[in-house]
């Protein structure tokens, strides 16, 4: 047995580029990609499983006249027949070795399905209707999830989104197939075969293609407005207009004159829908390649002594002997919409002689220095944020793939830090990447995110964990002017860990992708919001007028960046105080239900400082719905200055 050029060349190998399209459309829209096994699956698919599946044909029907790929086809020989066994057999082995079982039970169905379409004893060509279907679906839907399972090396999910895209794939063969046949009638009919462009006529095999390719478009257009990418959509329109342009040319031609309807012109359409097919899924791998960022997980923790607001007011008003100070007190904590805070003080709920922080005597005096205070801290730190890491699913395992480490702090500081305390105590990469955001307040965690961003849209493959851990009761001190009413009745402790992805989990009902961020710093309240340090402790300086600031500027800052709350569906927005997220309401003109996140985490926690906008995002985030897809998420924090940051995230 001799395999010649001949044997080659009727192999069709270069007609695999018009068989393309849908691999590179799978490997745009597969979730993950497998490079190693994507790159084998190709080579499979259209070196071998394609030219195996022409040759076959080519040896079964021993054409005379054109065939698609060939104007004149040389006769075939038992060669041919033997190398295409010899190629399906190569492409099965090779799919077992080096992508998946699931491949290379695909590749069986194909060829399977192949074979039963050419072949003497089955012949399901000469079926117009069965044939045009079991080409349609094992061309269409069933390629599409034979290259998802190669590139990806799992099985495509039946879902609704993924049923439009399968119907679009299958519809778009439905409207390419009958056209490859329109020149073949005669041919066909020597063989007792008669196809579904046959029966439709020349005129009737466009039109049925162009109703086709409209349905094409529709299960296209279901699929990526499902998905919240609607611009996806008008692009491939726009790589799709030629081929419109090229059919209607030609068809004019046909309808003045059959004879056009030849093997010239309908390979000019196959290269013309080639050429735009694969050019616009090239750019669909290119803008979907491109590394994004989604929160991928967030975990929260707090200590375990919890305090009611009134147990705390209560400790608090027993430091004066002071009536005016204890009138005070017990008025500003009426406001707070407080009913609990944590604590990793144990003292709150004590009388003076069993306090293990404080000074054992009723007045406190004197306070406990800067000194104990940040000896507390770096005994709780730690153990308080591995608290939130450890909840993340699968985190023992995840550990050893974190690229990135940021940490997130105001309340306390000490070296080696909290990151290297992490890094040592976890057992994580020692070669990860550290940085922190030390002592910027409330609004912290959002900077941290906006760094954490930056990284994953600059590192594929890239995860980035984010711990802001505050300790902020340790600070609480014996004063009792408007500043301290406010931060020793509103601050709690808390942790919370956030896990920042290049490519999306299914954590959430939803992939989370950041989309953008904004800050603007508001000068006129630089005194209304600080943080200081000083021999007992830091001291916190928080006036009454930070919520009218923040209710003044919010709507302006939205209005500069090109945004306005109708855009917005979902909100998380720091609960700094009840005033701050009720002022934030009005000033946007928001049903306060939209913020019923903040107000829950405000009831329940108090202000964590930087973790707190987290906790609120976390129960945004487990409260999606399916309908949500598309929807966005404002997130906003204040911090000192006074600065206001911002994030904005979208379901996808």
């Amino acid at each position: 047995m001799r395999i010649d050029g001949n044997t080659i060349k009727l192999l069709r190998i270069p007609f695999s580029f018009f068989l393309l399209p849908l691999f590179l459309f799978a490997y745009s829209q597969a979730d993950t990609v497998v490079h190693r096994q994507a790159l084998f699956a190709f080579l499979i698919i259209h070196l071998l499983i394609y030219p195996a599946s022409n040759g076959y044909n080519s040896y079964v029907d021993r054409d005379e006249d054109s065939v698609g790929g060939l104007e004149k086809p040389p006769m075939p020989t038992v060669a041919l027949f033997y190398l295409t066994i010899f190629l399906d057999f190569l492409a099965i082995v090779l799919a077992l070795l080096f992508v998946n079982t699931l491949f290379a039970g695909c590749l069986v169905l194909y060829i399977a399905a192949s074979r039963a379409y050419s072949s003497r004893q089955i012949r399901l060509k000469k079926y117009p209707v069965i044939g045009f279907l079991t080409v349609v679906t094992f061309q269409g839907a069933f390629t599409y999830y034979m290259s998802i399972a190669g590139i990806s090396g799992n099985a495509l999910l039946i879902t609704r989104e993924h049923v439009y895209v399968l119907l679009g794939c299958s519809f778009q063969i439905a409207g390419a197939y009958p056209l490859t046949q329109i020149y073949q009638h005669k041919q066909d009919l020597k063989d007792g075969v008669k196809t579904l462009s046959y029966k439709l006529g020349y005129k009737g095999t466009f039109g049925f293609t162009a109703v086709m390719f409209l349905l094409c478009n529709v299960f296209y257009y279901l699929y990526f407005t499902s998905k919240g990418l609607g611009m996806i959509f008008y692009i491939i329109q726009a790589f799709f207009l030629p081929i419109v342009v090229y059919f209607g040319y030609w068809f004019s031609l046909v309808l003045k004159e059959n004879t056009a309807a030849n093997f010239r012109n309908t390979m000019r359409m196959n290269w013309i829908a080639a050429i735009c097919m694969n050019s616009c899924f090239l750019v669909l791998i290119i803008i979907n390649r491109i590394p994004l960022s989604y929160i991928s997980a967030i975990e929260t923790a707090v200590p375990e002594n919890r305090y009611s607001h009134e147990s705390l007011a209560a400790f608090y008003i027993k430091s004066t002997d002071d009536l005016t100070n204890k009138r005070k007190i017990k008025v500003v904590a009426g406001k707070t919409g407080i009913e609990s805070r944590y604590s990793v003080i144990s003292d709150f709920d004590k009388e003076p002689e069993d306090f293990a922080f404080f000074n054992k005597t009723p007045t406190l005096l004197p306070e406990p220095t800067l000194t104990q205070r940040m000896q507390l801290y770096q005994q709780h730190a730690t153990l308080l944020s591995r608290k939130a890491i450890e909840k993340i699913k699968d985190f023992e395992t995840l550990k050893t793939k974190l690229t990135h480490l940021i940490t997130v702090t105001c309340t306390g500081l000490f070296a080696p830090g909290l990151d290297v305390e992490l890094v040592r105590d976890l057992g994580l990469n020692p070669y990860i990447q550290r940085s922190s955001v030390n002592f910027m307040g409330c609004n912290a965690a959002i900077i941290a995110l906006k760094n954490a961003d930056a990284i994953c849209r600059s590192q594929p493959n890239a995860k980035v964990l984010v711990v802001c851990t505050e300790l902020c009761t340790i600070h609480f001190q014996k004063q009792y002017n408007d500043d301290y009413l406010l931060s020793n009745l509103i601050f709690g402790d808390g942790s919370a860990a956030v896990l920042v992805t290049s490519e999306a989990s299914d954590a959430y009902a939803h992939k989370v992708e950041i989309d953008a961020f904004n800050s603007l710093i508001l000068h006129n309240g630089y005194a209304d919001m600080a943080w200081q340090l000083s021999e007992t402790g830091f001291i916190m300086n928080l006036s009454s007028y930070v919520p009218d600031l923040i209710r003044k500027n919010i709507k302006p800052m939205l209005s500069k960046t090109g945004l306005s709350p109708d855009q917005f569906k979902h909100w998380a927005v720091h609960p700094g105080g009840k005033r701050i997220v009720d002022d934030f309401a009005d000033a946007l003109e928001l049903d306060k239900c939209h913020l019923a996140s903040a107000y829950n985490v405000l009831k329940n926690y108090g202000n964590m400082s930087s973790p707190t906008v987290l906790f609120v995002l976390k129960e945004v985030l487990e409260k999606a719905k399916p309908e949500n897809v598309g929807n966005r998420i404002f997130t906003a924090a204040f911090g000192p200055g006074l600065s206001i940051e911002t994030m904005q995230l979208r379901y996808v």
